[in-house]
């Protein structure tokens, strides 16, 4: 996938977000309200604003804010593909796959805070081994965010465990780096703008970026299904043979 057609399904994303921006803003707006329920209800109810909930209130607002992720995904997966979509898909995505949803979130927030740790602890404890292994760190961050793009896309899509989900999503970054790398540029540029002008993260991050990352999704697969097919042509000629 060259740098042209990750451009041209950008463009697509943006064009299919203008045109049902109803639905994206209001997907946007659920998904924020149950994503982080637990930890606004803790930050807002003074009664709750003990150690115990707090704790509690994190445990909780993984699970919502998985759930409400994958089913973001699936909704917006619905737009892409054309289908007729309402609030119950919400419901759907959040029901199959808040377990999984909730697994892959953990797993992606831990890996990330290794990493981290990794660096930090290659800087105050300077040796040549940690310069070089902090090197590697930096490109295991980069790496790391830019599978967490398909985790969710493969689940919603293809509905498999959660192993899969990342030896799946691992794979096709690694065979895809040019035009995964711009996906990734341009979602941390999206996320960026959302946090520093707030209004964004309540009303558009979340759906846009459910509606890009399949966008692209679907222009991967496309190349493996197409290849997948050539394969099974060239097979099957070669036993009429």
């Amino acid at each position: 996938m060259s740098l042209g057609q990750s451009w041209r399904t950008f463009v697509r994303a943006l064009k299919l977000s203008y045109e049902h921006i109803g639905k994206v803003m209001l997907t946007n707006l659920i998904w924020f309200g149950v994503g982080f329920f637990p930890f606004l209800a803790f930050t807002y109810v003074p009664f709750l604003q003990n150690d115990a909930v707090f704790i509690t209130t994190i445990v909780a607002t993984f699970i919502t804010l998985g759930g409400a992720t994958a089913a973001v995904n699936y909704r917006m997966n619905c737009v892409i593909l054309g289908e007729d979509t309402g609030l119950r898909d919400l419901w759907d995505g959040f029901r199959l796959y808040w377990v999984r949803g909730t697994i892959l979130l953990v797993l992606g927030l831990l890996g990330l805070v290794l990493l981290v740790f990794n660096i930090w602890f290659s800087q105050n404890y300077p040796s040549t081994l940690f310069l070089v292994l902090s090197g590697l760190w930096i490109w295991g961050i980069i790496y790391w965010s830019a599978l967490q793009q398909f985790v969710f896309p493969f689940l919603t899509n293809q509905n498999i465990g959660v192993l899969k989900t990342l030896k799946r999503s691992a794979l096709i970054v690694l065979d895809n780096p040019l035009s995964v790398f711009f996906l990734l540029i341009v979602s941390v540029i999206i996320v960026a703008l959302s946090v520093v002008l707030a209004a964004p993260l309540l009303i558009f991050m979340a759906s846009f970026l459910a509606l890009l990352h399949n966008c692209f999704y679907h222009e991967l697969m496309a190349k493996y299904e197409a290849l997948e097919r050539d394969i099974s042509q060239d097979v099957e000629g070669e036993g009429k043979e």
